[in-house]
């Protein structure tokens, strides 16, 4: 059977991104969302550059990219901002509702094309329960925090939907121009907000170097992903996040799951990957007899 390139790429990006995550909670004990923001676009720029230069820089579809920068610009602020005091299991519980979001209006916004098959509604729903099963136990939601983790994640389905849209665009291209566009966004911000851009403390310069480098490559992964699949079965698999960090644990800190984080998790990466391996409908009809 064939495995699906675009939702495996997708689980790349979601372990780098998790990774990514670590960091930005340690970049805000002494950053504000905004300079953290600014300087994680100063370190992208050049690698995204170097990435780019080959195949060029022109993106066609302008008016639709400027969508998807200023919804993933306001994603970040949101998603920046409930890091500051959100636990990440509680981050992570709340933001699953993205895949379900970007099923619900890739076909509204980008045409039937982008329709889920009604296997890919079950898959979503059996990876939202398994999430669930997983987390729950550890969330203590309810805080306004909780509020800001959930508009990062309405406001990133809509920049993941205008991704997709941007499927024939360079993806080098993409990449570069949305972290120009998000340093250059930034910057205003604090002008306007605080009035002057401060330099990152010496010892977190690690933390501010490892989430410009790791949004760079997540990025980039997320952009070629979108390129290959549907926006709705690429997002299916952002389910298999918080399984990154108990591997984590796992791993570095000799944490062992308890059996809810067996049973979630089975659930979670069962359904990811049923996603990556299984064919389209398209596909299984048409080999039909």
């Amino acid at each position: 059977m064939p495995i699906r390139r675009g939702p495996l790429l997708m689980i790349g990006a979601t372990l780098v991104f998790t990774i990514m995550s670590g960091s930005v909670k340690v970049a805000r004990a002494e950053m504000t969302t905004l300079d953290l923001i600014f300087w994680r676009g100063v370190i992208a720029i050049p690698l995204a550059y170097l990435m780019a230069r080959n195949a060029g820089l022109t993106i066609h579809r302008k008016g639709l990219f400027a969508i998807r920068l200023g919804l993933g610009f306001i994603a970040m602020i949101c998603f920046f901002t409930a890091l500051k005091e959100l636990p990440l299991a509680d981050t992570n519980m709340i933001t699953k509702i993205q895949p379900v979001l970007i099923a619900l209006g890739a076909p509204m916004l980008l045409g039937k094309q982008e329709r889920s098959d009604p296997r890919l509604w079950v898959l979503l729903l059996v990876g939202l329960a398994g999430c669930i099963i997983l987390m729950a136990p550890n969330v203590s939601t309810g805080s306004v925090w909780g509020l800001w983790a959930l508009a990062a994640s309405v406001f990133s389905a809509g920049s993941h939907i205008a991704l997709r849209g941007l499927k024939n665009d360079s993806s080098g291209a993409i990449v570069f121009w949305l972290q120009v566009g998000v340093c250059v966004l930034s910057a205003i911000s604090i002008l306007i907000v605080q009035g002057s851009i401060t330099l990152p403390p010496p010892h977190l310069w690690w933390a501010v170097g490892a989430v410009g480098g790791l949004a760079t490559i997540g990025q980039l992964m997320i952009t070629w992903a979108y390129k290959l699949e549907s926006a709705s079965r690429v997002a299916a698999v952002r389910f298999i996040g918080p399984i990154w960090g108990i591997l984590g644990d796992v791993i570095f800190f000799s944490g062992w799951p308890e059996p809810h984080v067996w049973l979630g998790g089975t659930i979670v990466v069962g359904a990811g990957l049923t996603v990556v391996l299984n064919p389209p409908v398209e596909k299984q009809r048409a080999d039909q007899p």
